[in-house]
């Protein structure tokens, strides 16, 4: 935005109270105005007509408001990035945490296979398959844990550029 600067030539006290009504946001009314500064209103409203207040005020106001719009912008994609960090930190946890749960079950099944084989014992037929398969399933899982976390690491970079 534009700074908000004196015209050349325009008196001092003039600048003064448009920069009082200018305070008084969008909704200002030169009766406001008026009362503060301690003139008529007709004096304010030739004044502005004479310096052109309602064009400046108008710019002021757009300006300002494209200022707000980005700020909050800048406020959600800060936000929104900051849940998309959170989220792939404790996806990251979860895929360890299953990554780990699926190596202990698979020594689990690797120490149970020894001990029958020491015991000279045979494990029936419906056992090993599905201990095997639970072991490859969370493997798998912890897998693709991590590859979502990892999507969102990517997402995250593509935030930063």
């Amino acid at each position: 935005m534009a700074s908000f600067s004196q015209l050349p030539g325009e008196p001092a006290d003039a600048f003064e109270q448009l920069l009082l009504h200018r305070d008084f946001g969008p909704s200002r009314q030169f009766s406001q105005t008026a009362d503060v500064v301690g003139c008529s209103e007709s004096t304010l409203r030739r004044r502005a007509e004479q310096w052109n207040w309602v064009e400046r005020l108008a710019d002021y106001d757009s300006g300002m408001l494209q200022q707000a719009s980005e700020a909050r912008t800048n406020e959600d994609l800060e936000r929104y990035k900051h849940q998309l960090e959170t989220f792939r930190q404790k996806q990251l946890s979860r895929a360890q945490r299953v990554g780990c749960l699926a190596e202990e079950l698979s020594a689990l099944v690797g120490r149970s296979l020894r001990h029958h084989l020491e015991a000279g014992t045979v494990l029936q037929g419906r056992e090993l398959p599905s201990v095997m398969a639970a072991a490859c399933k969370a493997l798998e899982g912890a897998m693709n844990i991590e590859a979502t976390a990892l999507g969102v690491a990517q997402l995250l970079d593509e935030f930063r550029c």
